[in-house]
């Protein structure tokens, strides 16, 4: 008997209808400042936890800004089961309640606003104003990949790069993966802006990427109709250029030449 007196008195109470009572202790943190400001400082912890995690989730995966700006636009925001809802018998209330969950869920979205607002600067500052010449082929394809989504983007970057630091970033053979992009993005950009200081970068550029470690590999993969013929276009340009009296480059005729020889010598 005092066996079951014993168990029945440390048994905790559990019913729903009835919760155990708080103690004094308890009720001292009821609604007062403290206990708010501890719960906001719990909800803003987790908020930086959940928008940092949707950060590094969709850094790489996004092509464009605008697209990860969504999805941390979008990170408090949960998927709603249509079904699960209609089921559970309370229609009307439960649409009542979804709607007014949803709207907050909405609000709590315009003021992440200010988040994106301050990731866009950081973007910006990262991809613009500290944009530096990359040390190795590694850190070239990831900026390449990430920052560089607009033909002026990608010339913004490779005029980072002076012509005989190609070589050393580029070390690795068959590390030289964006060739054929490279080429087309100085294709298009000349096109719109044909000046001689434009010339005279793209030549560089190209006498530069000619001294990398297997670009004889590197062109062999050009594909011969939207990258290979461009290359060759683009390098009978700089003849003309270089031939024309009123341009003012610092190259030759037999100098872009030369690059010429090298993409027909491996288309051949």
């Amino acid at each position: 008997t005092c066996k079951r007196v014993v168990s029945e008195a440390t048994e905790p109470v559990r019913n729903p209808k009835h919760p155990p009572k708080r103690t004094k202790a308890a009720w001292m943190w009821v609604d007062t400042p403290e206990l708010k400001e501890f719960q906001q400082a719990q909800t803003n912890e987790k908020r930086r936890e959940i928008t940092n995690e949707v950060k590094c989730k969709k850094i790489s995966e996004c092509a464009t800004y605008d697209e990860f700006r969504e999805h941390v636009a979008a990170a408090f925001l949960k998927p709603v089961d249509l079904k699960k809802k209609r089921g559970s018998g309370d229609t009307a209330e439960s649409t009542t309640t979804l709607h007014g969950k949803n709207i907050s869920k909405l609000m709590e979205r315009e003021r992440s606003n200010d988040v994106c607002e301050k990731l866009a600067s950081e973007l910006l500052s990262s991809s613009i104003s500290d944009v530096k010449c990359p040390k190795d082929a590694f850190e070239f394809d990831t900026h390449w990949r990430r920052a560089c989504t607009t033909t002026k983007s990608q010339i913004r970057y490779l005029k980072t790069i002076p012509g005989d630091k190609y070589r050393q970033i580029f070390k690795v053979e068959g590390s030289l993966s964006k060739l054929g992009e490279i080429i087309q993005a100085l294709s298009i950009e000349r096109k719109e802006n044909s000046n001689p200081e434009y010339d005279d970068f793209v030549f560089k550029a190209l006498q530069g990427l000619m001294r990398v470690k297997g670009i004889s590999m590197a062109i062999a993969f050009l594909d011969e109709e939207l990258e290979l013929d461009v290359a060759k276009q683009l390098c009978e340009d700089l003849i003309l250029s270089a031939k024309s009296d009123k341009r003012e480059v610092s190259f030759t005729p037999e100098d872009a030449r030369k690059i010429l020889e090298k993409f027909a010598a491996e288309q051949d």
